[in-house]
């Protein structure tokens, strides 16, 4: 069954069983059919999603992996739009990143990313994770 019938088939089920206001279907229907139109993931697909999960920046992916820029911010934005895009790192990843925090003079997230070669809303969201850490 090609994408665009099983997405009907989704609607057609979700407007049955929920009601004819989408705003009132469950989030976990609405990410389904949303997901309806992504690329398959296949093996090269999964690995641009984990190079984006561990925040690389979209021209790094593009020249290893012969994509254009454009097209991973496409695959980005796609993953954000469906909540799918949960900032990961490594244990060396978050040791680099403590590193960096403790010995440049007035870290920010913009310099930090630049230094680390990641984008600037992974080491946003790393730092929060590193905070609630030392919190407990």
């Amino acid at each position: 069954m090609s994408p665009n019938k099983k997405m009907a088939a989704a609607i057609i089920t979700a407007y049955a069983n929920y009601g004819d206001n989408p705003d009132d279907w469950p989030k976990d229907i609405k990410k389904e059919i949303r997901g309806q139109t992504e690329e398959q993931h296949t093996a090269k697909t999964k690995i641009l999603r984990h190079l984006i999960l561990h925040g690389c920046t979209n021209k790094y992916i593009a020249q290893e992996r012969s994509k254009t820029p454009q097209y991973i911010q496409q695959l980005r934005g796609r993953m954000k739009n469906r909540d799918e895009l949960d900032y990961q790192a490594t244990p060396d990843e978050l040791t680099q990143l403590k590193y960096n925090l403790d010995h440049m003079d007035r870290p920010n997230n913009k310099g930090i990313a630049s230094v680390m070669g990641r984008d600037k809303d992974w080491v946003r969201c790393m730092r929060e994770k590193l905070r609630e850490a030392d919190n407990e």
